[in-house]
């Protein structure tokens, strides 16, 4: 149905029929020319095709028929030099050019071998010795390749003379032929001397091997082959060999443009193809179509078969696929040309809307220019008439029409303008009686008019808020009801709610209450008090309701009744409870964390500075820190994912052992703290032995393999070995390494005077060898790849360093063995600027590659000399800043909140990328984010390495993606480990994924030479 103006109106009636006019005369256009275009493109299209084929045949097969008047010249002069020559001299030259070596085969003597410029000769001698024949045909078979063989040469592999005496003449440039062959050498299976033996050649004709690879030269070849006969018996052959690499590179690439290209020979074999080149190289240079059940091919053979003529063209595949092939004169192969229909009707649609664009550009300006006229002498005439009309219906004074002319509508607009006076006389006279009533109505109506609109905009807030709204009048009837507290209550549907008592709502409301008897108390409470604290009540379906009640009074003060308020803050609370979890916890054991171990500690020795209690007991208690020894073996062997089961099982195991007043806590890694506040030293020994046996005890099966693991302990003890937290935590963790040092699966009470020495040399040790690796260019760049999660290519490399054992050149130091040292004596700088300087150069080199991204150090972010020295390399190397990604991680960036801030922004000006590392270890993380402007997040590996198995860390990392994509940010997730967890990332909407299960850092990765790596790699 038309809208009813169109339905009413004349004029838009006129012009719906001009425009339809002229949609229909573009649809014949469009169809005639769709025809038109159709008819061409099928009778075009093969002549087209069939002329390209010819074309790229001709090309291809240039070289081959240079081939073949080259070996038919060569042979002619090598006869003609033959018939020519004397016997004597021949007999001096073959004696001062060929000599025979220890393994019994001729060739040329050693003085005078040179690949570039002469031939190389092996030939075998038989019993009676090599025969005259033989050794004039080697002497001027090594003159004639040796004077022309040069020039020859470089538009062919080689050119060289069979034996039938078992030896070959060649000269291929830079190649010793005659120097490879060992005493085996034989060509007399070669399909050279078969196919030119008089016995299958009795015509004596110029042919071509079948495709073959050399594997002296490890290239594809074919050869062009001429028979030699002298003196009225057959002596050997002339050939040259032929390269195949461009022409199988010829086929690559190009099925974009011009179709899919591919070369056959006359017996059904794949000679090159750009989708079958492997196939074709493991059947010896020649695939059968019959092997492949293609069936495009299958029916392009059946074409080609069927045509009488060397070139052609037609339909295949149930006319999906564009045909033409010509044939390649020589080793009598063929050019084919493989064009989708697709393709074609593609082209042929860009035609159409040629067409019809033309067919738009004639039509369009004839049709305004109708349209114009149409709307000058009618449209505005009947516009303005109908203006009038309307004024006049509405009780309005239209002004006089007043158009000029003798015409119908000039006529009718002045009778128009007539009528119009007169009724406005009328119309004055009656309006001077109603003024007076109408003042009085219009100032009843205003007031009416504003009070509705006050409560509508009233009922209007009241039904869109998110809390549940209830007004009970001082007769404790319920006068208002929203429809969010219906559902917050679950109330039903037929509950007539407005209208009703409290006490009926009451009834129907309490029964869903875990404790009811609080909102009665709470009733009685709020009734004797003016304004009562809100009430927090739990839902038997584990919803929590915060109710709160307010008086409501009038104007002069008098109650009016009650407000309810209620609200469902459910999420806030498991919000919250979630929140603390993750602040005390460690995310993979359930374990306390070092934040609330710390706090722990300061609790105590903050009460232990207050005097002892009534007892007058001093305060004591004792830290034992411990690892698991050798734990890395179980990551580089197993994988992360079977060393996070191990912790598991070691920290459920030592649970059972700690009292309920022990802090338990896993500081990191493999590292795990017990704090015992009220312990004697006796008491902290006699769990820590324990702790030891349990985990040695402890049996692991993993892959198949029973591992036993063993732990290395320290103690230390307050007040006997410290006076604050930071030096009990510190001797602790010297007296684990005691342990280590007297050969694990041990404990060790922290004793000063124990190997302090030595801990002092070996961070000396490790500071000079960190001095060594930079001042000796012993560091090394390996780089990972980032991912894009969705689609899997590539979105930049991340630099990773790596230090070269000094003592063993082949084996390489991981940064967990030397950053450690490296931060702690400020050689960070030098190593973060080595890194920097490094990454720019690589980027300078590579420049397909899109980024580099670079970890910064939490000392080199109070450098403030650094952010110029990365400017600057970036300008020297002539690299867009855009490229260099620095990632700084939280804790570092966080540590000073100020010189970070100040680092990103001196960055960011520079227009370099900032990531935010590791998000998500600190507590406020999400706080943080509007003060350090990054524009990417790399969410924290603990959070990702079990994300399958662990539902709390699902819920974190959703909450990232979340809050970072509304920021515009976006989030990279790190330790992506195997294929369920990436499924399960990209489901969540991360940006970028990282980790071994995609690839590992390696020193030559493929991005850096040009090869395509993604997600299927």
């Amino acid at each position: 149905m038309l809208p009813a103006r169109f339905q009413t109106s004349l004029i838009h009636r006129l012009f719906l029929s001009i425009w339809g006019l002229f949609l229909v005369l573009l649809l014949l256009l469009s169809l005639l020319g769709y025809m038109a275009l159709r008819l061409a493109t099928d009778s075009v299209t093969p002549m087209v095709l069939e002329r390209m084929v010819q074309l790229k045949a001709q090309v291809n097969e240039s070289l081959f028929l240079q081939a073949e008047t080259s070996v038919r010249r060569l042979r002619e002069q090598l006869l003609l030099r033959l018939e020519q020559v004397d016997p004597l001299r021949s007999e001096q030259r073959f004696q001062a050019l060929f000599g025979r070596s220890e393994d019994g085969l001729w060739r040329v003597r050693p003085e005078l071998v040179d690949t570039e410029l002469a031939p190389t000769l092996y030939l075998h001698e038989d019993a009676q010795g090599l025969s005259a024949s033989a050794r004039q045909r080697a002497v001027a078979s090594y003159e004639l390749l040796r004077d022309q063989g040069p020039a020859m040469v470089p538009p062919f592999f080689s050119a060289y003379m069979d034996f039938v005496e078992d030896g070959l003449m060649v000269y291929a440039r830079g190649i010793d032929w005659g120097g490879n062959a060992d005493a085996q050498a034989s060509n007399a299976d070669y399909p050279t001397m078969q196919g030119a033996d008089p016995r299958r050649n009795p015509e004596r004709k110029v042919f071509w091997t079948p495709v073959y690879l050399d594997e002296q030269a490890h290239t594809w070849m074919v050869s062009v082959i001429a028979p030699l006969d002298w003196k009225g018996h057959w002596v050997g052959t002339l050939g040259h060999d032929v390269a195949m690499a461009s022409l199988i590179d010829s086929v690559k690439g190009r099925k974009a443009d011009l179709g899919q290209q591919l070369i056959l020979d006359g017996k059904g074999h794949l000679i090159a193809h750009p989708d079958w080149g492997e196939r074709i190289t493991a059947a010896h240079g020649q695939l059968s179509i019959a092997e492949l059940r293609d069936q495009v091919l299958d029916e392009l053979q059946e074409l080609m078969q069927n045509s009488p003529e060397s070139s052609g063209a037609g339909r295949i595949a149930g006319g999906r696929q564009w045909a033409a092939w010509s044939r390649i004169r020589g080793p009598d192969w063929y050019q084919v040309i493989l064009l989708p229909q697709e393709r074609v009707d593609r082209e042929l649609r860009q035609g159409l809307a040629a067409v019809v664009g033309v067919g738009f550009v004639v039509l369009a300006p004839a049709l305004w220019w109708l349209r114009r006229r149409v709307r000058v002498l009618v449209a505005k005439p009947l516009q303005r008439l109908t203006q009038a009309v309307d004024e006049l219906g509405r009780g309005q004074d239209p002004a006089p029409i007043g158009l000029s002319g003798e015409h119908e509508l000039a006529r009718l607009a002045a009778a128009f303008d007539t009528m119009a006076a007169d009724l406005a006389q009328q119309r004055s006279m009656q309006a001077a009686h109603a003024r007076a009533l109408e003042t009085e109505v219009d100032g009843r109506r205003r007031i009416m008019q504003r009070l509705q609109q006050e409560r509508a905009r009233l009922l209007a807030l009241l039904g869109a808020m998110h809390q549940g709204i209830l007004f009970v009048d001082t007769e404790r009837q319920v006068s208002y009801c929203n429809a969010t507290y219906r559902t917050l209550w679950r109330l039903p549907a037929p509950l007539q709610i407005v209208g009703r008592p409290l006490d009926d709502l009451l009834q129907a409301s309490l029964g869903r209450l875990v404790l009811a008897e609080r909102l009665t108390q709470y009733l009685q409470l709020q009734a004797g008090l003016p304004e009562a604290a809100p009430l927090e009540l739990v839902l038997k379906d584990g919803r929590t309701l915060l109710l709160a009640i307010h008086p409501v009074h009038d104007s002069q003060g008098g109650p009016m009744g009650w407000l309810w308020v209620c609200e469902d803050v459910t999420q806030q609370r498991e919000t919250a409870q979630q929140l603390i979890t993750l602040a005390e916890r460690d995310a993979l054991t359930g374990l306390f964390n070092r934040r609330r171990f710390e706090q722990e500690l300061e609790r105590f020795f903050h009460a232990s500075a207050r005097p002892s209690g009534a007892s007058g007991e001093p305060h004591q208690a004792a830290v034992l820190f411990f690892d698991l020894d050798d734990f890395k073996y179980i990551n580089d062997r197993f994988g992360h994912g079977a060393g996070d089961a191990v912790l598991l099982r070691v920290a459920g195991a030592v649970k059972g052992l700690v009292r309920e007043s022990d802090v338990f806590s896993r500081l990191g890694g493999d590292e795990f703290a017990i704090f015992m506040p009220q312990a004697t030293l006796d008491g902290a020994q006699l769990l820590a032995e324990r702790v030891v046996q349990t985990v040695a005890r402890t049996a692991l099966h993993i892959e198949g393999q029973n591992l036993r693991l063993t732990s290395s302990l320290g103690i230390a003890h307050f007040p006997t070995h410290a006076d604050s937290a930071q030096e009990l935590v510190a001797h602790a963790d010297i007296a684990m390494y005691q342990a280590k040092h007297l050969g694990k699966n041990r404990f060790s009470v922290y004793h000063p005077d124990r190997d302090m020495a030595e801990t002092m040399v070996a961070r000396l040790a490790w500071n000079e060898r960190i001095e060594r690796a930079l001042a000796g260019g012993l560091l090394r760049l390996h780089c990972q790849g980032v991912y894009h999660a969705q689609t899997g290519d590539l979105a930049h490399l991340e630099a990773l360093v790596r230090m070269v054992d000094e003592h063993d050149p082949a084996q390489l130091i991981g940064p967990a063995q030397f950053i450690a040292h490296a931060e702690k004596s400020g050689k960070i700088l030098d190593i973060d600027r080595w890194v920097l300087r490094e990454s720019i150069r690589l980027l300078a080199a590579h420049p397909g590659l899109s980024a580099m991204a670079v970890n910064i150090s939490g000392r080199s972010i109070d450098d403030p000399e650094l952010p110029g020295f990365i400017t600057t390399q970036l300008a020297e190397q002539g690299v867009a800043p855009r490229r260099l990604l620095l990632e700084l991680t939280e804790t570092a960036a966080v540590s000073d909140m100020g010189d970070a801030q100040r680092f990103i922004d001196a960055l960011q000006q520079a227009g370099c990328t900032l990531c935010l590392d590791d998000f998500g270890t600190g507590f406020a993380s999400f706080a943080y984010l509007k003060h350090l402007q990054a524009q990417v997040l790399k969410i924290d590996g603990l959070f990702v390495r079990n994300l399958p198995r662990e539902p709390d860390n699902q819920v974190f990392v959703r909450s990232i993606i979340e809050v970072a994509h509304g920021m515009g940010k976006q989030v990279v997730a790190e330790c992506v480990e195997d294929a369920q967890t990436l499924a399960l990332l990209q489901g969540l909407g991360v940006d970028m994924v990282q980790g071994y299960h995609l690839d590992r850092p390696q020193a030559q990765h493929p991005a850096l030479h040009g090869h395509a790596v993604g997600l299927s790699g």
